[in-house]
Formats: structure tokens, sequence, C-alpha cells
């Protein structure tokens, strides 16, 4: 009995597995889901992570600013006058500061030795626009005092951008209250009847936004911030 050899399926109608179009369209539905998720998740946390570095960089800028004010706070009036014979500082006003000079609600002028080189320095710093629109900046200016009484004035730098308040000064007596400005050594004093001699400490406080709105949500950012500097006036 001849045995019987079974037919090889013809390759032409051989089965070949694959995908379909519905399948890879619903891949390609399902991939551009996933990649705009992760797309936009990106983006937020850029947007996140650069509001914060403008809040850590406006913080930064204002705590140098008032670290630098109250440094040379701390040594206004230094020398004093009292350090030299009524002759001798008769004849060199130049050799001792007055401290205190002037302070308004948007400006503070005083005299010391503020950088250590045995030089009288006049330092002024002041809102500018004084008074407004804000934002406005906070500036500084120093010259020393002989040059200042030579009819110099001082070159201002920019120490924060963007202050929103126009009142970051106050003047605050020996019991802890504050005096009615502006103050200063021409007028005797203060509007108040108080004397410069009562003026202990100088208030700051600052209200600073950002230069840019956050790209999160499209606001700025402020930080607020605020201290007192005693003075020997």
């Amino acid at each position: 009995m001849r045995q019987r050899i079974p037919k090889l399926s013809d390759p032409a109608h051989t089965h070949e597995a694959g995908f379909s179009l519905l399948e890879l369209l619903m891949v390609v539905a399902i991939l551009t889901v996933v990649l705009g998720v992760v797309v936009r998740g990106a983006v937020e946390l850029q947007a996140r992570s650069a509001t914060e570095v403008a809040k850590v960089d406006l913080t930064q800028q204002s705590r140098q600013f008032m670290d630098q004010v109250v440094k040379d706070l701390h040594h206004a009036g230094y020398p004093s006058v009292r350090m030299y014979d009524q002759a001798t500082s008769t004849a060199n006003p130049a050799l001792y500061g007055q401290g205190l000079i002037s302070i308004s609600s948007n400006a503070i002028v005083f005299e010391g030795d503020v950088d250590g080189s045995g030089n009288v320095s006049v330092v002024f710093v002041q809102l500018n626009p004084l008074n407004g629109p804000c934002p406005c900046i906070l500036q500084r200016g120093s010259v020393y005092k002989q040059a200042y009484l030579a009819g110099n004035m001082p070159q201002y730098y920019t120490q924060v951008d963007n202050v929103m308040n126009l009142n970051p000064f106050s003047a605050i007596l020996n019991d802890g209250t504050t005096t009615e400005l502006p103050c200063t050594i021409a007028t005797g004093g203060c509007p108040d009847g108080n004397s410069m001699a009562n003026v202990k400490a100088v208030g700051l406080a600052l209200n600073v936004r950002t230069g840019n709105p956050s790209m999160e949500d499209g606001k700025f950012s402020t930080i607020t911030m605020s201290l007192e500097a005693k003075i020997n006036n």
C-alpha cells in the first residue's frame, strides 16, 4: 500500500501575522497622548523652576542690600566729633562723621567711616524716582566727606530693582516708636518736635517684585522684608 505524502501549504496562501491599520492608529494616538502629558509636565516643571529661581534671586538681592545698609548705618557717626578737641574738629570737619544727617520716607543721608579706610564718607540711599510711580529702584551713592565739602557729589549705583513701596525708611526713637518724617539736622529735628539725637535706629521695609511675570500663572512674584538698624547718632 502506497503511503500518502501530505501536500505542503501554498506559500501564497499562508497567513502572515501583523498590525492592522486600526491598531497602528490606536498606538500612534496613545503615544501622542503620553508624549503630550510628558511635554506638558516638563514645561510646567520648567516654569515652576524659573519662578523659584527668580524668587531666590530677588530675596538674595534684597538681603544683600539690607546687609549693606545695616553695615553702613552701624558705622554712621564714627569717628565722632567728641574724639577731637574743638579747635581740631572746627578746622577739619571732614575728620568726623555726624551720623544721621537726614531721613525721609524715601531717602536717608548719613556720615561715617563706612569702608574702614579712615576717611569719613557721606552716604546717600534713596528711592528713584523719589515719589514714584513704582516699580522703583533703590540706589546708593557715597563720596568722601572732604570731597563732598569741596562740592563733589556721589555716583549712584542701583541696589534693588522693582521696589513697590514708596516708604521704605522710618526713624525709630529710643522708646521704639517712630517719629514723623522728614527729619534733618538742618531744620533741627523732626516735624513733631523730636530731635535727631532721639533717633536711635532706622527702619527699612521692602516690598519687591520680580522683573517678569511667572511663566506658570502669568503673575508677578513678590517678597517682603523688614529690619531695624541701630545707629550712633
